[in-house]
C-alpha cells in the first residue's frame, strides 16, 4: 500500500506527498517512482495493481456551503487528464509489462459523490469527472465503478451516511472519506472487477 493521503496526480508524480507520515509504507521520492521501481523489481509477480488517485486534483472545486462549482474546473481536470494519460498509467502500465506482454491486472476506481445530498446540482458534476476518469485509463487500466456501488446518482443516496462520514460532525474534508463499511464496498468492487 504506497498510497498517500491527500495525494492528487501532481503529487504522485513530484512526490510532495501532503500527510507523508500517514503513509502505510516507507519510499523516498515520489509515489509513482516508487511504485515503477517496485513493480520491475518484482516483474511479473504483482497483480492487481490498485490505482485510487485524481479526488484530490478537484475535491476544492465544490464549495460544500454553497453548492457552487469553480470556475478552476476545467483547468484542474485538464491537469489530471495530462498527468494520468501522459505520466501515471503509461509508467505503470509499463512497469507492469515483461517482453511487451501486461502481467498483471492494472486497475482504477471512480468515485462515489459524498456530496449529492446536501448538494443535489453536484450529480453532473460527478459524472463528468467519472467521465474523464474512465477516457484517461481507456488502453491502460480498467475502471472499476464504485460510483454504483455507492448508489449511483440517486437523491437523496442513504448510502453516502453509511458508507462516508458526510453525516457526522466531522468537517466536511474529513467526512468525505469512507467508514469501514464503505471501503468493504471498495473492496468488493476491486474484487468483483478483477474477478478473482
Amino acid at each position: 500500500n504506497m498510497g498517500c493521503p491527500g495525494e492528487s496526480t501532481t503529487t504522485m508524480i513530484d512526490g510532495l506527498c501532503p500527510v507523508s507520515v500517514l503513509r502505510k509504507y516507507p519510499y523516498v521520492g515520489s509515489q509513482l517512482l516508487a511504485a515503477v521501481v517496485y513493480l520491475r523489481l518484482h516483474a511479473g509477480h504483482v497483480s492487481p495493481v490498485t490505482l485510487d488517485i485524481g479526488a484530490n486534483d478537484v475535491d476544492h472545486d465544490i464549495d460544500y456551503t454553497t453548492c457552487a462549482i469553480s470556475p478552476k474546473l476545467a483547468g484542474d481536470l485538464a491537469t489530471m487528464d495530462y498527468n494520468l494519460t501522459h505520466v501515471i498509467l503509461p509508467q505503470l502500465k509499463a512497469a507492469m509489462e515483461v517482453d511487451g506482454r501486461m502481467t498483471g491486472d492494472l486497475l482504477m476506481m471512480n468515485y462515489y459523490n459524498p456530496f449529492q445530498n446536501h448538494c443535489p446540482n453536484s450529480a453532473s458534476f460527478a459524472q463528468m469527472y467519472n467521465q474523464h476518469l474512465a477516457d484517461d485509463a481507456h488502453g491502460y487500466a480498467t475502471m472499476v465503478d464504485v460510483f454504483d456501488a455507492f448508489g449511483g446518482a440517486t437523491v437523496p443516496n442513504p448510502n453516502i451516511c453509511a458508507y462516508t462520514w458526510m453525516c457526522s460532525d466531522y468537517y466536511y474534508l474529513l467526512a468525505i472519506h469512507n467508514t469501514t463499511p464503505g471501503y468493504q464496498v471498495i473492496a468488493n468492487a476491486f474484487e468483483q472487477t478483477a474477478g478473482y
